[in-house]
């Protein structure tokens, strides 16, 4: 008896501690050393003392805290400190992604050493490089080495937008610089990813949908055009553009079902002598291996083959794992392997997708044989439709109403008959040259057209925030035992209550961090008036499309009122964006359309805001005392934007203007350049708030001293983009809420 005791509460246990160090490591990476991890390890220790049963969590959490420190320390920590980075540093390293082209081209260096230092075996140092000297035509996958000019990796930071730091640290970037190259190498054993990579793209030439077939077969999206992610996007097709633990399982059942075909034909007894499910599942499992190696390793595709792997041993060994152990075993493993996963958002996609599918199958296995597989299909598809959403809306700021039925013919579309043709088109272009895929890929781009002739796909829902997601999940949850199901009204309840308690203020200022450059949005009952675009980057990286648009779409602002302050690269770079945005629209009132003329004088209302232009009353000498002055104020709190004007324009203005100065928030003129921030002018506006938006690694050390002494000198309160983030005033009557994005998104490990 106390050994069947025995063999149950083992597994029980064990179920505990992985728990246990999954909470662990969600809390350390998270928050590790701040209230909420403090408060958990308490009640962990509080419900040890009364329960023994959570002994088993503590042990797991405490396992996680544990892994999550060592695996930072020994994989994610900069290897050099910044004061190591003061001189030129001889390098080596690879490059594994080619970013831009040109003179310079910019890519990232895979490194093997750095002065002294090596590069262990167990971790990857990576770094943003603009190369010059002798380099070959061909860069990718090539080893590089030379003289380096190395700085910590840090970008540009903002709310409800891409995380470029968070990406990079990720992807273990921890530098950027500039590099002349002295020696260039191939080591073949290093380009064994990049010559598959080469030719499946050769293989493919031609077919229409030689992008996705190409995203499918490498997990390479780098080609996949930008148009083509927003329709899949908004089909809800977007899973299939990240290889997921769908492309993996069919990947193992059609090598599985190979191997028992072509064992089959050579010998046609084999199977009817001997169990070799040893062999099918060993090849299986290894050419499955194989595809998620090459495909880059993703998350979603390690949890797949982790499953396949447990599944294949509990069926050989005739052992029973239930669906849900065998997740929480996986997911263990993966997160043993990195903590640092939980930071992305397709673990959580392929988790949740997974255990739906599992709880489906269970609720319907007793009346799988009254449901028809198309009913059992809209049934599925609905459940992950459901249990997918708040991930969804977190994510894409939406969600698409086609996505149910599209799905539902894809999917089968997919696996049985795409999938197959495609490897079948690999090995008959290999050995005969012939496209096999070409009539079903001209069908399949017919009917895509087709579907993307309808344009009301997607729901734009505006951005939530991720406390709603927790308590959405936690609601699902609740619901899913009819014990717990009461208790679902809790975080129903507070889901409700921070809606119904979070106040919308009468109006909003946020002054992005664009680096050197300007872009204000003041908004207004949705309505936006927007101040400078910021800089546009070679003609092909633009602020205004990745930081101010993606901003817009996500709070859903229209935007009523453009602004340009004169034609300097770094508040007009986004131009030709915005009038691929919206026409040009927003332009008219203040420079009739043309966003290079100089703005108009006049005062226009928005909602219960006046913006008036007070500057230029004449042109001047230069392009900076040209600035456009607009001041926006609700009869209370003032806000004053002067552009880069400096001092023979400060003083005119202070001439014409003096009574219209004074304002509570204040954009420092010429990004806090000597040239502005006159005495008389600081002392005339006497802000509250003065902001610098300016870069981090500025070639011209803004703000200057003596412009800081001046606004120390009647105590303005000092904010920098570079070192905030973007920064928000949200008004209310006469009370003014401040937030920075550095404050409200960064992380312990990227302080």
């Amino acid at each position: 008896m106390d050994r069947l005791l025995w063999h149950v509460k083992q597994p029980f246990t064990s179920i505990l501690i992985c728990c246990g160090l999954i909470s662990g490591c969600l809390i350390s990476v998270f928050y590790l050393g701040q209230w909420q991890w403090l408060v958990c390890s308490g009640v962990l220790l509080f419900l040890c003392g009364y329960f023994k049963t959570f002994s088993s969590v503590l042990a797991g959490f405490i396992l996680g805290i544990f892994v999550t420190i060592c695996h930072y320390w020994l994989v994610y920590a900069p290897p050099l400190a910044e004061k190591g980075l003061e001189q030129d540093i001889e390098v080596v390293g690879t490059v594994s992604k080619v970013i831009g082209t040109g003179a310079n081209p910019y890519v990232t260096l895979e490194l093997a050493s750095i002065g002294q230092y090596t590069v262990p075996w167990y971790r990857r140092v990576r770094a943003n490089v603009s190369l010059s000297g002798a380099l070959p035509d061909d860069l990718q996958g090539a080893t590089l080495a030379g003289m380096v000019t190395l700085k910590p990796f840090r970008s540009r930071k903002n709310f409800s937008v891409f995380d470029a730091e968070l990406y990079a640290f990720r992807h273990q970037i921890f530098y950027k610089g500039r590099m002349s190259v002295e020696d260039v190498r191939y080591e073949h054993s290093e380009r064994l990813r990049t010559t598959y990579r080469t030719w499946v793209s050769q293989a493919l030439d031609g077919l229409h949908f030689s992008w996705f077939y190409y995203v499918i077969l490498t997990g390479d999206k780098s080609a996949v055009p930008q148009a083509d992610k927003a329709y899949f996007q908004s089909l809800g097709l977007s899973h299939l553009l990240a290889i997921s633990g769908l492309h993996v399982a069919i990947v193992f059942a059609l090598s599985f079902a190979l191997c028992k075909l072509v064992l089959a034909l050579i010998w046609s007894r084999l199977a009817q002598h001997h169990n070799y499910q040893l062999g099918y599942f060993t090849f299986a499992l290894l050419l499955s291996g194989v595809y998620v190696w090459l495909s880059g390793m993703q998350v979603s595709a390690q949890r797949a083959w982790l499953m396949a792997l447990l599944g294949a041993c509990c069926f050989l060994f005739a052992r029973h794992l239930s669906p849900a152990r065998t997740l929480i075993y996986a997911l263990t493993v993966i997160l043993i392997a990195n903590p640092f996963a939980v930071l992305n958002l397709g673990l959580y996609f392929s988790f949740f997708a997974v255990a739906t599918i599992f709880m489906v199958f269970r609720s319907t296995a007793r009346d799988s044989e009254r449901l028809s597989r198309v009913k059992l299909l809209l049934y599925l598809q609905c459940a992950l439709f459901a249990a997918l959403l708040p991930l969804t809306l977190y994510s894409y700021h939406g969600f698409s109403m086609s996505s149910i039925p599209i799905n539902l013919v894809v999917i089968p579309l997919l696996s049985v008959v795409i999938f197959p043709l495609l490897l079948m088109h690999l090995l008959i272009v290999m050995a005969t040259g012939w496209a096999v895929l070409a009539v079903p890929d001209a069908m399949l781009n017919s009917a895509y057209q087709w579907l993307n002739a309808f344009p009301y796909h997607w729901w734009h829902t505006g951005a939530i925030a991720p406390e709603l997601v927790i308590l959405s999940y936690l609601a699902l949850l609740l619901c899913l035992s009819t014990l717990t199901r009461p208790f679902a009204w809790v975080p129903v309840s507070a889901a409700l209550m921070v809606n119904l308690t979070e106040r919308t203020p009468d109006w909003q200022v946020d002054v992005f961090d664009v680096g050197h450059g300007t872009a204000v949005l003041v908004s207004a009952q949705g309505n936006g008036v927007l101040i400078d675009l910021g800089a546009s980057y070679f003609s092909r990286y633009s602020l205004f499309e990745n930081v101010i648009k993606p901003y817009l779409q996500a709070h859903r602002i229209t935007l009523v009122h453009t602004v340009i302050s004169h034609d300097d690269s770094d508040h007009n770079g986004g131009l030709a964006d915005l009038y691929r945005y919206d026409g040009g629209r927003s332009l008219e009132q203040f420079h009739q359309g043309d966003g290079k003329a100089l703005c108009s004088l006049k005062a226009v209302i928005m909602e219960n805001l006046t913006i008036e232009s007070l500057w230029p009353v004449e042109p001047m000498n230069s392009d900076n005392n040209n600035s456009c002055v607009v001041r926006i104020s609700d009869g209370t709190t003032r806000l004053l934007l002067p552009g880069d004007i400096e001092q023979v324009a400060e003083h005119a203005l202070l001439v014409r203007q003096r009574e219209k100065m004074p304002a509570d928030i204040l954009i420092a003129p010429h990004h806090g350049s000597n040239t502005s921030s006159s005495m008389a002018f600081v002392s005339a506006v006497a802000p509250r708030w003065v902001v610098f938006s300016r870069g981090y690694y500025s070639p011209w050390r803004l703000p200057h001293e003596d412009v800081v002494e001046r606004y120390q000198s009647i105590y303005s309160r000092m904010l920098d983009t570079a070192e905030e983030g973007q920064i928000r005033f949200k008004i209310t009557g006469t009370e003014v809420q401040l937030e920075t994005a550095r404050d409200r998104k960064s992380f312990w490990f990227l302080r």
